[in-house]
């Protein structure tokens, strides 16, 4: 199904692609929250702002958020002060408390309805309360005001919670897309290679004094080799109708932990996270056990997933993209946490680009250098890309197309050859490289969202290789041999998430 939040806003106007030649003063990439809202703030300077988004505007992770607007991100002050010291991890605490302040007057202010609501935001566990007490500890030391309880307004009885007041939640689609209206964007216009101050399409091109990348993942492997710097992380979403008494926005942690909020009409049930390319089947079906446990007379309205961005040390990457780039900024690795890190990205990026400087400038920098734990974070990366490396070196399978029951996604042999195959419901099979279109990595497939999956760097495909979200930036091309053609039947299309059903 599709994301909630989608189901209920409407579709933007289309804007045209980009053909020919046009300059700007500043370029933005992407047109997902952070890119509308650094977009935004540019144009309020007085600057040209041009925004090349590569499908429709707010066609990617965006549409995937619960749209928490929150600084508390899950236990994160104790660990922030260990890897980048009081200073930096200060400096992050209050650019997202001052994010939280900043968007929810944005949406006050803006003429579409956003079910702005101001909450509470409560961090639980249902095991060892120790963790949350030097969270607490570790929240004063950095200016958030937290207080102990061990009530939730939820059907939930944790050993301990902690609970942040006048944090906010919102649907973000209405928002942007009254803040997209007045921008000069064109879609289906992506960006192929940057030059200088040039960004080449593939009909166009555009000329401009700075360019900000807000693409998720960065779309150019060098300079700046985000790849080694970031991975990144799918979790899954119910939306349940419920009478059932639910306030604030629950974030648990810790073994059989869910995150739960109230939306417009819906209770978001969220979990299952875990690194991209490396789910255990029944993702979906584990978060509806926990909804029949938890809200038993619920009945599910969506079901869809996200993938987040994740840096080595926990801080995003906001600024200049790379020493040999001067005029190409970036802004990614936002984690769990897209709404406030948005909201603090754009506006440094505002500050930035209009010679005013930025308080947060040092702390966000994608120039810093990594400490000990971001060090160890980039080991364990590229011990991951090794071995998608490597295994995509090893010899065929054993597994043959014919092997394959409807349903089931594998990497099997075609003579000498390996080959990514689905055999879907009705029996036809489906048949692409098994190599990601980024660094060649093998694929993995998905049995919750029917996709091929990077475990190297994220990348997504669709069984029929189309690209879904990257850092790859062409599809992934069929390679299905001909006696395995199809007589019958017709290809299922990729859709995010699990069928509707009752739980």
């Amino acid at each position: 199904m599709a994301p909630f939040f989608s189901l209920h806003a409407p579709s933007p106007s289309p804007r045209p692609s980009l053909t020919g030649e046009v300059s700007c003063d500043v370029l933005v990439i992407g047109g997902g929250i952070c890119g509308i809202l650094t977009a935004h703030l540019l144009s309020l300077e007085g600057l040209d702002v041009i925004l090349l988004e590569a499908n429709r505007l707010l066609s990617g992770q965006t549409l995937g958020t619960t749209a928490k607007i929150t600084a508390q991100h899950g236990l994160f002050a104790e660990r922030l002060i260990r890897a980048v010291g009081l200073e930096r991890a200060r400096g992050y605490a209050q650019a997202n408390l001052q994010a939280v302040d900043a968007l929810a007057h944005l949406a006050e202010t803006c003429a579409a309805e956003c079910g702005l609501s101001r909450q509470s935001a409560y961090l639980y566990t249902l095991g060892n309360p120790r963790p949350l007490e030097a969270e607490a500890r570790a929240c004063e030391q950095l200016g958030l005001s937290v207080r102990s309880t061990r009530h939730l307004p939820a059907p939930l009885l944790p050993a301990l919670a902690l609970r942040m007041d006048h944090q906010a939640q919102i649907n973000p689609l209405p928002l942007l897309h009254q803040l997209a209206k007045p921008l000069r964007v064109f879609e289906h216009s992506r960006v192929l290679s940057l030059s200088g101050s040039l960004a080449r399409t593939a009909h166009g091109c555009v000329r401009s004094s700075a360019i900000v990348v807000c693409t998720h993942y960065p779309a150019f492997t060098l300079p700046g080799a985000y790849f080694m710097r970031l991975y990144q992380q799918r979790s899954y979403t119910l939306a349940l109708s419920t009478r059932q008494r639910v306030d604030g926005m629950l974030y648990g942690v810790g073994p059989g932990a869910v995150s739960i909020r109230r939306a417009e009409g819906a209770v978001f049930l969220g979990g299952e996270s875990h690194r991209c390319g490396q789910s255990s089947p029944g993702c979906y079906e584990r978060l509806r056990q926990e909804a029949r446990r938890l809200f038993p007379q619920a009945r599910e309205q969506a079901s869809w997933s996200a993938q987040d961005c994740v840096t080595m040390d926990g801080i995003p990457y906001v600024g200049r993209y790379s020493r040999r780039m001067p005029d190409v900024y970036v802004a990614t690795g936002f984690g769990k946490w897209g709404m406030t890190n948005a909201m603090a990205a754009a506006t440094l990026l505002q500050e930035e680009i209009t010679g005013r400087g930025s308080p947060y400038a040092d702390v966000f920098s994608p120039l810093r250098l990594p400490g000990m734990t971001a060090a160890g974070g980039m080991a364990v990366q590229a011990g991951h890309a090794c071995v998608g490396l490597a295994s995509s070196a090893l010899p065929p399978p054993l597994r043959t197309a014919e092997s394959l029951s409807p349903g089931e996604g594998a990497i099997i042999h075609d003579g000498l050859r390996k080959v990514a195959a689905y055999r879907d419901p009705g029996g036809r099979l489906h048949g692409i490289s098994p190599y990601c279109a980024h660094m060649r990595c093998l694929l993995r497939f998905n049995a919750d969202e029917c996709s091929w999956d990077c475990p190297c760097h994220g990348s997504r495909f669709t069984v029929d290789g189309e690209l879904i979200g990257g850092p790859a930036q062409k599809q992934a091309p069929q390679r299905l041999p001909d006696r395995h053609a199809p007589s019958r039947s017709h290809s299922l299309p990729f859709q995010s998430g699990a069928h509707g059903r009752g739980i």
